[in-house]
Parts: structure tokens; C-alpha cells; sequence
């Protein structure tokens, strides 16, 4: 019995593109709830915000197999609830260093993760040489969206 692994369907950049979009979508609710909740509902809250955007992206999944040309699959599912996963981890680590630590530096180092994370995430879009390879329509939108910013 002989098994080959597709390693560009399991790893390709079409997952990796969902797992980085869910990613940061549960990142930036993450951290929104972080923000916006007494400290005593962080922990639900954000347990809310997991199931919610796991939910909504099998949903997303279904949706498109009634959509032409489009497919629906269980690997696109399974990178948008890792994605879903790490970013709420991130902002559950966050969560921890800023309220359950008295250093000033943890909250510092805290504070300043919350500024780096984003710009590194647009350093990602904006790469000259990317390591991610987008498909050429999805990078038109990203270089359209910064003309129309102005940057």
C-alpha cells in the first residue's frame, strides 16, 4: 500500500491564505474584546468570538458549493479554524501579560506587540519579494487599497 501526501493542496497557498485571513480576523476581534470586556468576561467572550468565526467560515465552505466555480473543502475549513485557533491564543497571551503580570516591562512589551503585529502583517502584504505568493488578482486589490489610502 503506497499513500503519496499532496503537499501543495495540504500547504498551498490557498490554505495558507486562510489560515492567515482567519487569522488575523480572530487576532483583531481577539483584541477588540481585550479592549471592550471587563476583565472577568475576556475568557468567554473571546470563547464566544472562536466559535463564532469557526462557524461562520464552515458556513463560508458550504455556501460555496452552490456557488459556480467555486468549491467547497474540508482542508480550506480546517486552515480557517487553525487560523481562528492562533489568533485567539495570541490575544488570550496578550490577555495574560498585560493583566496577570505587575512588571512594567511585561505590559510594555504587551502594549508594543499590539503596534508591531499589524505593521508586520502589512509588511507582509506590501513584500517586494514575497514568500507568500498571492494569486496576481488578490495582490491587485492589496496595491489598489493602499492607492486609494494613499500610501
Amino acid at each position: 500500500m503506497n499513500m503519496e501526501i499532496d503537499y501543495q493542496l495540504l500547504l498551498g497557498t490557498d490554505k495558507q491564505t486562510h489560515l492567515l485571513s482567519y487569522g488575523m480576523l480572530s487576532f483583531t476581534l481577539g483584541i477588540m474584546v481585550l479592549l471592550l470586556s471587563d476583565r472577568q468576561l475576556v475568557k468567554t467572550r473571546l470563547r464566544y468570538t472562536w466559535m463564532t468565526i469557526v462557524t461562520l467560515g464552515i458556513l463560508e465552505e458550504y455556501r460555496q458549493y452552490f456557488v459556480p466555480d467555486r468549491s467547497a473543502e474540508f482542508l480550506d475549513a480546517m486552515a480557517n479554524i487553525i487560523g481562528v485557533t492562533l489568533g485567539i491564543l495570541v490575544s488570550l497571551f496578550i490577555f495574560h501579560i498585560v493583566y496577570n503580570t505587575n512588571r512594567f516591562l511585561s505590559k510594555s512589551i504587551a502594549i508594543y506587540l499590539l503596534v508591531l503585529t499589524p505593521m508586520l502583517i502589512g509588511l507582509l502584504v506590501i513584500n517586494e519579494r514575497p514568500f507568500i505568493a498571492f494569486d496576481q488578482p488578490i495582490q491587485d486589490q492589496f496595491h489598489n487599497l493602499f492607492a486609494s489610502i494613499g500610501l
